[in-house]
């Protein structure tokens, strides 16, 4: 796959049905504007776009930030399925629908976590992320400032980006602000990425 992921039947086969119980619930729950002949490319290649892009080590925490209709964590935890992922979703009936998905892929590992993502780190028994991953969940400067509270030390983000975005002063003096360096962006595969890590100390 031009993505790097390396998949057998198995995984192939979820990421099949993942589409097919996405696109079943899309317009109800505003799950995805892609048309459905573009879900490959746009939903599941650019989700493992991501693959490649670290050694990704079993435990790895890894958060979806604004998770939506699963995407880039589902096809993630699919390719990668030795990462502890949590989905990370306001909207209870999106949650609701990944709950669900998760349920009939028999990905029982992965979690979904209801609320604001800025009030996460608050809650009892969190443990801060070794990964972040969002696909263009919150403007840049807010998610910079979630990042900072949600990363652990020395933790990375991988967050697609559009075409527009561009880092400048006020992104750098942003990501400064949140504790966070080493801002620069990069292409894997099809996926322009915004790429930062935390700094060693909080």
């Amino acid at each position: 796959m031009s993505s790097g992921a390396e998949l057998g039947e198995r995984e192939r086969q979820l990421l099949d049905r993942f589409v097919e119980l996405l696109y079943s619930d899309r317009e109800r729950l505003n799950l995805t504007r892609v048309p459905r002949a573009e879900a490959e490319r746009r939903h599941i290649q650019e989700s493992l776009d991501l693959v490649p892009l670290r050694d990704w080590s079993p435990g790895d925490r890894v958060l979806d930030l604004g998770s939506g209709g699963g995407l880039p964590g589902i096809p993630l935890a699919i390719a990668v399925p030795a990462v502890s992922m949590t989905l990370v979703e306001r909207d209870r009936a999106k949650a609701a629908f990944l709950l669900s998905c998760l349920g009939q892929l028999g990905l029982g590992s992965v979690r979904v976590a209801v609320g604001d993502a800025g009030e996460l780190a608050a809650r009892p028994g969190f443990e801060l992320a070794q990964v972040l991953v969002s696909r263009a969940a919150v403007p840049v400067p807010r998610l910079l400032r979630l990042a900072g509270a949600l990363l652990a030390p020395g933790a990375e983000a991988l967050v697609h980006v559009g075409e527009s975005v561009a880092i400048d002063t006020r992104l750098e003096q942003a990501a400064a602000r949140a504790g966070l360096e080493g801002l620069r962006l990069e292409r894997s595969g099809s996926s322009r990425l915004m790429r930062f890590r935390r700094t060693a100390r909080l």
